[in-house]
């Protein structure tokens, strides 16, 4: 199936926008493929300064596009990239290291998902692109697409809920490479009835899960659902989710018996969701599948086999100071609820400091992710470590053995980063590769 994108749930930050051009730094991302890990390691990082890349946005009309997300990555090792987004007047720059690239932009959040409103815009992949000076590229043009729109309803039967919040992905007919993540909305931020995404003409299959309160405080079961559906003009689709699911709920603790925060991945072995996460939850001082102090479950699974992926959450050098990494268990699920006690195993300590060119500490976000994992779970998306360096440059995390891609993006005031979050750039990034626009 190639490569897959994990859907993230928000793990990295989403940096303010700001104007971009005014004293912007030419400091730009480090990334090294292929580190071994294998003791406890000091690994220090320069990021370099890099040239400028800049272009304009616009629309079909010819106008500009503003808060467009441009992401530009590296041809070569398909990993590495930085991203930025376009100021008021369409137009972007972002510094990156020379060599070939491929430009990625997508259109910004629409303030509505009501069809009428929704932006059109689909995203643009241009390759090829040089960069051994400031390059300038020039007016980028998006094209309009078909708007696939729909209301999203809890399980029949269910009273009107308290909260209520969907995730709808979109993939290609015939395999989990996802291209598109649809954007949900509603009355009010805890009930997101609603969604809309922009897409070319062809057929598409929608992952559709969601996490439902009712007006008690309880929980609402429900299945992950795939629907197919044909867009050639504008599109509605209503989703229906279906109850079921048994609660899984337990603790994650390191060797030293320590409750560990992070988060826990449920993917399945077999059937048409294999390889993929169906469900998600967030480990809180060792405690996972439960609302926090309210002892009310909250992750619910169908029976059968998985996988599951824990990372824990260790941003900086104030967090965590064990050696627990992530780690993979084997689950069977039965037919009823089900808890378990985990514990991850111990890895090594990956320590260091960031500096920029002049050697001046400096603020970066780090991620790492295995080169290989089990079920060809590509951690692009999923990363195996993350951090973020303290105001010293400082940085911390724990991989276990093996070999790594890692990559520091800088973290200033004068970089813009898009609304989306930056995975969602490799998620963009990663649609390029599953179309074969951008080889292997």
């Amino acid at each position: 199936m190639g490569k897959k994108v994990l859907a993230l749930f928000a793990i990295l930050a989403i940096l303010v926008l700001i104007p971009l051009f005014a004293a912007q730094s030419r400091t730009t991302e480090y990334h090294k493929a292929g580190q071994k890990i294998a003791n406890d390691t000091t690994f220090n990082i320069t990021l370099p300064d890099g040239y400028f890349v800049t272009g304009t946005v616009k629309g079909p009309t010819g106008a500009v596009v503003k808060a467009a997300s441009v992401f530009i990555g590296d041809a070569a090792d398909l990993f590495s990239g930085f991203s930025g987004a376009t100021n008021t007047a369409g137009k972007f720059s972002i510094p990156v290291q020379a060599g070939t690239k491929f430009l990625v932009v997508g259109p910004p959040a629409s303030a509505s998902v009501d069809p009428s409103k929704f932006s059109r815009l689909l995203d643009k992949t241009i390759l090829g692109i040089s960069v051994t000076k400031d390059t300038a590229y020039g007016d980028i043009g998006l094209q309009n697409g078909f708007i696939l729109s729909g209301k999203v309803d809890p399980p029949a039967g269910t009273a009107t809920p308290f909260m209520f919040i969907p995730s709808i992905q979109v993939f290609q007919p015939n395999n989990l490479t996802m291209i598109d993540v649809a954007q949900t909305g509603g009355t009010n931020q805890a009930i997101l009835n609603k969604y809309a995404v922009a897409l070319p003409a062809g057929t598409y299959r929608l992952l559709s899960r969601a996490i439902a309160i009712t007006q008690t405080f309880q929980a609402v079961p429900m299945l992950p659902k795939m629907d197919q559906v044909n867009v050639s003009k504008d599109t509605v689709k209503n989703i229906a989710m279906a109850k079921g699911g048994y609660s899984f709920s337990g603790t994650v603790k390191d060797a030293s018996g320590k409750g560990l925060d992070g988060f826990l991945y449920v993917v399945p072995k077999t059937g048409v969701f294999k390889g993929w996460p169906i469900q998600a939850t967030t480990a809180i001082k060792g405690a996972f599948g439960l609302l926090p102090g309210m002892n009310i479950p909250n992750t619910f699974i169908p029976a059968g086999t998985y996988m599951l992926v824990f990372i824990p959450l260790n941003y900086t050098t104030t967090g965590y100071a064990g050696k627990a990494t992530v780690t993979y268990f084997d689950l069977t699920m039965p037919a009823a609820a089900k808890t378990q006690a985990l514990v991850a195993k111990n890895g090594f300590v990956v320590t260091g400091k960031v500096v920029d060119a002049k050697g001046k500490a400096a603020m970066a976000m780090i991620t790492a992710f295995s080169t290989g994992a089990p079920l060809k779970v590509d951690l692009l998306g999923l990363n195996f470590a993350f951090a973020q360096t303290d105001s010293k440059g400082q940085y911390r995390f724990t991989l276990p053995a093996g070999t790594f891609n890692i990559m520091a993006t800088p973290v200033t005031s004068s970089v813009a980063a898009a609304r989306r979050p930056e995975e969602i750039m490799r998620r963009m990034m990663m649609r390029a590769v599953a179309k074969g626009t951008v080889p292997f």
